[in-house]
């Protein structure tokens, strides 16, 4: 059991930097001029590993769910808050202490789940809205003037294929699952960077 691991981030302008630190234990988190906690592994009562579109800014973010057994909750995202439009990748540091995260919590609590992807309701219902938003503009277009044709066309191409990108990985990734072990599929984790090549010429 590693009990040195920690991790640091920032989830908006509005919460300050909460510092997590794996302790022998318990989950221990600590905000500057903030609320402090402390979170026994055996009082985890499921973990919830999945991806977060959130925006343009956050392509690669990830979040670790935690929900104690009195039901309150607690985001650990990849990604942590910088500025407006500025939201620094920490997956360096972010998929070692998850992977201690789950290690830990499973060897002090065998019966805490741990699961992937959203929640059903969120999950299908993403899926529904997405149907539903695509076949909408296709209406709205229909009702449209014609003299714009070409341009309408190409908006409709562009929709079609935001949201067909973000379907295909919400379901590639996001579909519910619950994990039998403690081996963690490399879909719900950020992709790390890829190392810089020497030039060698």
């Amino acid at each position: 059991m590693n009990i040195n691991a920690n991790y640091t981030f920032r989830k908006s302008v509005l919460e300050k930097p909460q510092r997590w630190e794996l302790t022998a234990q318990e989950l221990v988190c600590t905000q500057e001029a903030g609320a402090n906690f402390r979170i026994p592994y055996t009082r985890v009562q499921k973990l919830r590993l999945l991806y977060l579109p959130n925006n343009r800014y956050r392509l690669n973010n990830y979040c670790c769910k935690i929900t104690m057994t009195n039901n309150r909750t607690f985001d650990i995202n990849s990604c942590t808050y910088e500025s407006f439009a500025t939201f620094p990748d920490q997956a360096e540091t972010y998929i070692p202490f998850v992977k201690e995260l789950v290690q830990n919590v499973k060897a002090a609590n065998p019966d805490c789940k741990i699961l992937t992807g959203q929640t059903p309701f969120t999950y299908y219902g993403n899926i529904v809205f997405v149907v539903v938003a695509v076949s909408f503009l296709f209406l709205l277009f229909s009702w449209l003037p014609v003299d714009y044709g070409k341009f309408y066309i190409i908006i409709k191409l562009i929709v079609i294929g935001y949201m067909g990108i973000y379907l295909a990985k919400s379901i590639r990734v996001n579909k519910p699952r619950q994990l039998t072990g403690t081996e963690i599929p490399g879909t719900v984790l950020p992709q790390l960077p890829k190392p810089e090549t020497e030039n060698t010429s």
